[in-house]
């Protein structure tokens, strides 16, 4: 659709208001308004903010304004690293004429501040004359225009009335995407010059649209903050980056949401889950303080709080409680066991340059649906190292920040320091279930035979090592060689065989097996570069490991390996006294069967919600029983596994739910 312009523009002067339009004169104390106005603006993502706020709020006054059936609130963003310029493109309500011409002087606002992201009426000002280049368009209201406005913080800075009050003045520049949109507007801001902040792009060392949309959803309004009582209506959008090669990437249909740390880090408990659980357990006659075992280890635990669970904090007086009120407050806390978390999420989920944290621990304050101003550290008295690894957004409705986008009002800013201190000491008072950065590993009980004879074995290791060179196994077919299913122990013990000299369990290392010894072999745990190769991926790797244990490669002491065609024999020998539970590591089984239930509770590692567990490559299951814990490789539901791995979630949460 090409743009057709229904009425000739000329050129205008923002800052003249219509009663002095014809005055060559702005005066010395405007000028000095809208350096004030610039000053306030401090932070690298604030022009971002201001561009994508205006942006948001304008498709939301269109779907309010004009219900029109079918329409879909869109945004279009592009990072141009080559050019320097950032553009932005809606298909919202768009300017009438003379907002048009009046939205770039100070204090104009045409924002409902109860229902908008911004209503102080100076971002456009500082669009306009913080930087030397502003395009800007709009079509739709019976109009159309497309201009720029050249020079304008050349203008601002100059301090010895040389350089000309800069105009707007019609352009030929054309967004794509605002050609393919019926009404909308449109903004490009190019980063030039010695006082504008960020100068180059290049500065934020984000090359992909995938890194782009990290810092955006985190430090901008794209990340909206929907209040905990209103369902997900998200804005959509694009991210379009062209590299200094001129090589362009996009990502379409994205959702303008914040990224909340749970959604992004696997092993996240829910603290009203756990609470959730520990009713059922009590309703059983369970001690709810025994956890099942997906609610341990976790990277992290977190809650949600609504003014009403705020309200009942302890650290709070009367008025900081009706401030609650009034504005609606609410909040998130996210404890993570390590500042680690951070360095994961920003060095290996959002590839972000080394050593940058977008999302990390502290108090992000945010006002209507977006973040506002950086992180605050969180005012802990005690522990204070809690305060990095803790990250909590208080959120205001209807509050009014500071000019531009410094900060909010002393007394907001203290109720939400007073807020966040109290979430920090509720979550760590579930430590617990947090996994320990010592990542210690449980030890068998050695009896003095059984280290005899594994001292033999390490012996053979050594004198009679078998090894094979041939790269062609599992070669040109890709088909396992045995053809039925497992009937017996030894079937059994073929099949795992296959199963890890062809990679599909991976890094175990088995010394031999004994038909005269108490138990049936020896193996070791050994990790070898590259560490990749043991890392979770659905499709690719199903039976990895979601985050892994060792930085270098790592060999385990000798540990004791089990052969059963159903785990029932295992517990049949448990019972007679025929072996010992705290000497076995690890079990190889064709089925399940049904007499742990006597004994003990299983976590299922084929359960995607459970995968944080998994220790090492290939194991499906953990028993455990009071302080007795073993790992099983269950090879039928293995296979069902890799055949379907959505397909057998249901059964396998069903069958060993711990609750």
């Amino acid at each position: 659709m090409n743009l057709i312009m229904t009425q000739k523009q000329n050129s205008w002067d923002p800052l003249l208001s219509s009663k002095d339009a014809e005055s060559e004169i702005v005066s010395a104390a405007q000028k000095r308004e809208i350096r004030n106005i610039l000053k306030s603006y401090v932070g690298v993502y604030d022009s971002f903010s201001e561009l994508i706020q205006n942006a948001m709020d304008a498709v939301d006054r269109r779907k309010e304004e004009l219900n029109e059936a079918g329409y879909k609130r869109e945004i279009s963003i592009t990072i141009n690293l080559g050019e320097n310029s950032f553009t932005i493109t809606d298909n919202g309500i768009g300017f009438k004429e003379k907002e048009l011409k009046s939205f770039l002087a100070p204090n104009i606002s045409f924002k409902d501040g109860s229902k908008t992201r911004g209503n102080k009426g100076v971002g456009a000002t500082y669009i306009a004359y913080g930087f030397d280049h502003l395009c800007f368009g709009t079509k739709g209201n019976g109009h159309s225009f497309v201009g720029e406005i050249i020079g304008g913080r050349k203008w601002v800075d100059d301090n010895n009335g040389i350089v000309t009050r800069p105009v707007v003045v019609e352009s030929t520049w054309l967004d794509p995407a605002f050609l393919s949109t019926d009404r909308g507007s449109t903004f490009k801001i190019n980063y030039n010059g010695s006082n504008t902040r960020p100068r180059d792009l290049s500065w934020y060392a984000a090359t992909t649209p995938e890194q782009w949309l990290y810092l955006l959803l985190v430090k901008t309004p794209l990340g909206s903050i929907k209040y905990l009582n209103e369902q997900p209506d998200y804005i959509t959008f694009s991210i379009n980056v062209i590299d200094k090669d001129g090589i362009a990437k996009t990502l379409d249909q994205q959702n303008a949401a914040y990224i909340f740390p749970h959604t992004k880090i696997n092993a996240s408990t829910n603290i009203k889950d756990v609470i959730a659980i520990q009713g059922e357990l009590i309703k059983q006659g369970k001690d709810p303080s025994i956890f099942p075992q997906k609610y341990t280890k976790s990277n992290a635990v977190y809650d949600s709080y609504s003014s009403e669970d705020l309200a009942v904090f302890r650290n709070l007086d009367d008025p900081e409680r009706e401030l609650l009120k009034q504005y609606s407050v609410e909040a998130y806390g996210y404890f993570a066991y390590s500042t680690l978390v951070w360095d994961q999420l920003n060095d290996t989920v959002a590839k972000l340059r080394k050593g940058y944290r977008v999302l990390k621990g502290g108090l992000q304050l945010a006002n209507n649906q977006m973040a506002q101003g950086d992180l605050i550290v969180i005012p802990l008295t005690s522990n204070t190292g809690y305060q990095n690894q803790c990250h909590v957004v208080v959120h205001f409705r209807g509050a009014d920040p500071d000019l531009g986008r410094k900060g909010f009002q002393p007394e907001l800013k203290e109720v939400a320091e007073k807020v966040a201190v109290q979430i920090v000491n509720r979550l760590k008072g579930w430590r617990h279930l947090l996994k320990s950065d010592s990542g210690v590993r449980p030890d068998i009980v050695k009896e003095m035979d059984l280290h005899e004879w594994v001292k033999q074995q390490e012996k053979h290791e050594v004198d009679c090592p078998l090894v094979i060179k041939n790269a062609n196994f599992f070669a040109p077919i890709h088909e396992i060689s045995i053809t039925s299913t497992p009937q017996s122990e030894q079937d059994v013990i073929v099949l795992f065989n296959q199963l890890v000299a062809g990679g599909v369990i991976r890094g175990i290392k088995l010394f031999s097996t004994s038909q005269v010894k108490q138990y049936d072999g020896l193996f070791k745990f050994e990790i070898k570069k590259p560490l990749e190769n043991h890392i979770f991926e659905k499709a690719l790797n199903p039976l990895g490991v979601t985050e892994m244990h060792f930085d270098k490669e790592h060999t385990s002491a000798p540990k004791v390996l089990e052969y059963k065609y159903s785990l029932d024999g295992l517990m049949a020998e448990f019972e007679n006294g025929e072996k010992n539970e705290k000497d076995i590591h690890l079990v190889i089984a064709w089925h399940v069967g049904d007499l742990w239930k006597k004994h003990y509770e299983i976590t299922s590692l084929l359960d995607l919600d459970n995968i944080h567990l998994r220790d090492f490559h290939g194991v499906t299951h953990i028993l455990h029983s009071g302080n007795t814990k073993f790992y099983l490789i269950a090879l039928k539901e293995l296979v069902e596994y890799l055949n379907d791995v959505d397909g057998i979630q249901n059964h396998h949460r069903a069958t060993y739910s711990e609750v």
